[in-house]
């Protein structure tokens, strides 16, 4: 007879595939946390406080507003991990179960309400170790963990601090990507890259200000393929940096050619800091036959790829896909880790570098006076310039925008979309 296994090996099977079992951290500090919610509830009702506002709450207890209002907002949240954002420290929580205890709280209330601070205690020296540490935790038990306002403000920390301590940033890395049909029934890809408001803090640092990469049909790089790649800008000589002079601050003589395994870089030289160092750089190139063949009854997945590795306050990536193009599904945007090396391109490898991302892909509208965005002032006047180098119009094309915020560093931002249709 066959081996079946028991109904207690099939939960610990399913507890030990999910990681949510009794003994992990996100078990162990919901429940803490729902603890200390329901007795936070207990003593401000024990204490004939329950129908009361923030305000009023501080003024009834004698406490700071804004403690009241956090203690409020921790009972109030939907779940116990959303709430965690607004727990006050050991020591607010402290003043507070003295005040209410103060204000008529029961004892048993009150009792209660240490014993779940404890717990909670005890769950963070055992899973944490420091309080700092529990938050960044909690920062990834949310359903949409990057959306969350404490993984933003990691998220800006990080910028701020990776600023300081590289000494470069840049206000925007932008690229916009531009797909048509190419005279041999492959897409032909445009790419405009660069950075608005690039900063020094260190007057020896150099850095790298052309680093771009479109994917195409089977993860092949078409960046590599010098021989189907020029300048966008047709005024441009085809062996000079592919520079937009109109939407840079610097001449492309005044780069630095740097060669590696995939051609050409170009390199911002040493220079002055602060704001009368900042610069503009903005690169473009058309790349034929970069995107996969249009072929009856086939999907081919294309992606273009904008690496993050300086600290930029917004990324803003766009393609614009022609209508004669057909194309499969809703695009997708997905962030990469290049923390441990790689370059973001599609592997068998890249997957385990996943990052969440709750910003989702935008689908402009076929008015063109509202694709303007703040992070890139004179973005119009960079698209309608390409549409013309293009010989084309904006109503050729479908638009799609992601931007993000204080994106995390070194990674790959990918923006995938199905080209072609099954038949």
């Amino acid at each position: 007879m066959p081996y079946m296994p028991s109904t207690t090996e099939s939960a610990r099977a399913t507890v030990a595939l999910t990681g949510q079992g009794s003994g992990t951290f996100e078990t162990a500090a919901k429940r803490a946390l729902e603890r200390l919610r329901g007795a936070t509830k207990s003593t401000i009702e024990s204490a004939g406080l329950g129908d009361v506002n923030s305000l009023a709450l501080s003024r009834k207890l004698a406490i700071d507003k804004s403690l009241s209002w956090r203690m409020v907002r921790f009972v109030e949240e939907p779940n116990a991990f959303s709430a965690s954002k607004h727990l006050p420290g050991v020591a607010g929580l402290r003043i507070f179960a003295r005040a209410v205890n103060a204000a008529g709280a029961t004892a048993a209330s009150v009792a209660q309400f240490d014993a779940a601070l404890e717990e909670l205690e005890g769950v963070i020296a055992k899973h944490a170790g420091t309080r700092s540490a529990f938050r960044a935790l909690l920062t990834h038990c949310t359903d949409e963990p990057q959306a969350d306002d404490r993984a933003i403000g990691f998220r800006r920390g990080a910028f701020e601090a990776n600023a300081a301590l590289w000494g470069i940033q840049a206000h925007t890395r932008l690229m916009m990507a531009f797909l048509t049909v190419g005279e041999l029934g492959a897409v032909d890809v445009a790419l405009v890259s660069g950075f608005l408001g690039l900063r020094r803090s260190r007057r020896d640092l150099s850095w790298p200000v052309a680093r771009r990469r479109v994917l195409g049909h089977e993860g092949r790089s078409s960046a590599g393929s010098a021989g189907s790649a020029r300048p966008l800008d047709p005024s441009v000589a085809l062996d000079a940096a592919p520079m937009l002079s109109e939407y840079s601050t610097i001449r492309g003589e005044s780069l630095r050619p740097i060669g590696t395994d995939h051609g050409f870089w170009y390199e911002l030289p040493e220079g002055d800091i602060g704001l009368r160092g900042a610069v503009d750089c903005v690169f473009g190139e058309r790349l034929t036959g970069a995107g996969p063949a249009l072929r009856d009854g086939a999907v081919d997945d294309a992606e273009v790829m904008l690496r993050v590795d300086l600290p930029v306050e917004n990324v803003l990536l766009e393609v614009f896909v022609a209508r004669s193009i057909p194309f499969t599904g809703a695009p997708t945007v997905s962030q990469y880790s290049l923390l441990t090396g790689g370059t973001g391109e599609n592997s068998p490898d890249r997957e385990r570098g996943r990052i969440p991302v709750a910003e989702q892909v935008q689908e402009l509208t076929d008015d063109p006076r509202t694709w303007s965005t703040p992070i890139a002032p004179r973005h119009w006047e960079m698209v309608n310039d390409c549409m013309q180098w293009l010989s084309r119009k904006p109503g050729e094309f479908i638009v799609h925008r992601v931007s993000m915020q204080w994106p995390l560093m070194p990674t790959a931002v990918v923006l995938s979309t199905l080209l072609g249709r099954r038949s």
